[in-house]
């Protein structure tokens, strides 16, 4: 409502007989008042837009995504420098169904070079985004199947990364999608295969009411202790140890507004135990001899600054196994090797063990 119909409306309320005894600063206070409130919420309705991935997001259900194109470029050259090439994707969620003319690329490091079908990177189109409601944010990683068969492993990396989510909301979101891949040449067959998308990194830091910092450019010195315990000790539990703190790797730097020191949020977890991954090995430098070997990388003073969190980790230990009982998508196999592997971290972090 404009200021100027708010002060007709007032107008014509004054002059009926019922407000007549109505003090004209009051009534004026309180014209001021409303027309703020107006412009405030205008204004918030303006500049706060979702993103296409909370959209997605929305609802519980796996979305359904096809994404057309010409596809070779995906799987040829794998030694040269990615480039986006053209493609369409149909996205469906519930009953609503969008399309985009969009960009798509390979991405990743490892991944991209011994995988038969490397991860994606969507490019949105800005423009499309903000026609249709949504904000401008359109970069987005599709994680997708390495090798036919395998779906499996994307599942279960899925679902870490919903484990880690119910450990905390500083982690990455995922939406899992089931994903037709047509390619507009015929040079690869049409198939279906699980995926998820990941959540933005802007879109993480903007949750959080923070922002990134690129490590590169800012030495980070000092970090959030508590996010860095709990993210020790859940790599820990999953058997990951392709990550690194001091550079940055697999990790995010988000500065909130409510900390001095910034906060580190893990991801890409296919090198973990939990997934097992058949390409995966452990770094050199780590001394264990397959990925199933659990090592703790903990930089701290003592490892007795860990108790509480193998205690909270405890605690969460019904809602976790739960999780990957009850997830409907993953075969009963994989969910049994999943909850005993889980089970063997349990065991060591009831008895503290590893500390």
């Amino acid at each position: 409502m404009s200021l100027e119909l708010v002060w007709d409306f007032f107008l014509t309320l004054g002059s009926t007989s019922k407000f007549k005894t109505m003090k004209w600063p009051l009534l004026f206070a309180t014209l001021l008042l409303f027309s703020f409130g107006c412009k405030t919420e205008k204004g918030k309705n303006n500049n706060h837009q979702t993103s296409i991935f909370n959209w997605l997001n929305a609802e519980e259900d796996i979305i359904s995504l096809e994404i057309k194109g010409d596809l070779k470029h995906l799987f040829i050259a794998r030694h040269k420098a990615d480039h986006y090439h053209p493609a369409n994707i149909k996205i469906a969620r519930g009953d609503s169904l969008m399309q985009f003319d969009m960009k798509i690329s390979r991405r990743g490091v490892t991944r991209k070079k011994i995988c038969d079908f490397p991860p994606i990177k969507l490019k949105f189109p800005k423009s499309i985004l903000k026609e249709r409601g949504f904000s401008g944010l359109n970069d987005y990683k599709l994680v997708t199947h390495c090798m036919e068969g395998e779906d499996d492993l994307v599942l279960k990396e899925y679902l870490i990364y919903k484990l880690f989510n119910q450990l905390t909301e500083k982690s990455f979101r995922v939406k899992l999608a089931k994903i037709r891949y047509i390619d507009e040449n015929g040079a690869v067959p049409d198939d279906i295969h699980f995926g998820f998308l990941i959540e933005g990194n802007k879109e993480l830091a903007s949750r959080l009411d923070g922002e990134l910092i690129d490590p590169e450019k800012l030495k980070i010195t000092s970090v959030d202790k508590d996010q860095y315990k709990k993210m020790v000790v859940f790599q820990y539990m999953i058997a990951n140890t392709d990550w690194n703190l001091s550079k940055g790797h697999n990790i995010k730097w988000v500065q909130t507004s409510s900390s001095q020191v910034p906060t580190p949020i893990p991801y890409d977890f296919d090198y973990c135990g939990l997934v097992n991954a058949p390409y995966a090995v452990p770094h050199p430098q780590i001394p264990i001899k397959n990925v199933r070997q659990r090592y703790l990388q903990w930089r701290g003073k003592t490892t007795e600054e860990l108790r509480p969190v193998c205690k909270n980790f405890t605690a969460n230990k019904a809602a976790l196994i739960k999780a990957c009982q009850e997830f409907p998508d993953l075969t009963d196999t994989s969910k049994v090797e999943m909850v005993n592997f889980l089970e063997t971290f349990f065991e060591e972090a009831e008895k503290e063990t590893f500390l």
